[in-house]
């Protein structure tokens, strides 16, 4: 009885032995070959070093490696940089009311639809132009993040907009410096005096504008250079603070 016993354990210690051992080891399995190794190496490489902007015409001004396929970077002023904002001899600083601009001589343009004691809806904004006594001229806009409505006198102005005449007449125009960016600036000195933009964007063939953001966190602010290529020059600026 006891040799049964052990012969039945013997073919069963057989029988699992052959089904273990079927199947030969791959020590193989999941590790690449040399060349599947050197081919990674090098795909990984050229995804590092390639330019996904899809611009051609940029690169002459800024290395566009560092922008995806929308033109935005990860290029920040830094939540510390300061607008510094001259325009035909008065500082703006944002975000300001009417009250404000009215003392340093700007006034609603006539034919106006609205006044200071008008309404501005609630989550609205609007759009009026200032001149002064010189004939300059900007465009103001206004922002109420408020859920009720508010006369335009208690609102805050969060965005100014300068058109830039220069190009059209050299001898008629009114002088601005927004962060050392002037009238005659051309685009190398936009580069040099601001650096590389947050993000650029292509209007028409020949007409861009570049934005400098000042933190990822709130891309509103920022300051914004409309430019034109065929005259190398700034034809608009925009600079905005949401931080009421």
């Amino acid at each position: 009885m006891k040799f049964v016993k052990v012969i039945t354990v013997l073919l069963v210690l057989i029988v699992a032995f052959t089904f273990c051992s079927c199947g030969k080891v791959d020590h193989n399995y999941g590790v690449k070959s040399e060349e599947e190794v050197v081919e990674s190496v090098k795909t990984k490489t050229d995804d590092e070093n390639k330019i996904t902007s899809l611009d051609n015409k940029m690169s002459k001004f800024f290395d566009i490696s560092l922008f995806d396929e929308e033109n935005y970077s990860k290029i920040y002023l830094g939540k510390k940089f300061e607008i510094k904002a001259v325009y035909d001899g008065t500082q703006f600083i944002l975000p300001t009311k009417i009250d404000v601009l009215e003392a340093s001589g700007w006034s609603l343009a006539e034919g106006s639809d609205y006044n200071k004691n008008s309404l501005i809806y609630a989550k609205e904004t609007v759009e009026l132009i200032f001149v002064n006594q010189n004939g300059s001229k900007l465009i103001a806009l206004f922002y109420n993040p408020l859920n009720t409505s508010v006369r335009f006198s208690e609102c805050s102005i969060v965005k100014i907009r300068i058109s830039n005449g220069y190009i059209k007449n050299a001898h008629s125009y009114s002088q601005f410096n927004i962060c050392g960016v002037t009238n005659t600036s051309v685009i190398t000195d936009v580069v040099q005096i601001l650096g590389t933009p947050s993000h650029f964007y292509k209007k028409t063939e020949n007409s861009y504008y570049f934005d400098y953001f000042i933190e990822e966190s709130d891309r509103r602010n920022k300051i914004r250079l409309y430019i034109d290529l065929n005259n190398d020059a700034v034809t608009a600026v925009e600079f905005s603070n949401y931080k009421i």
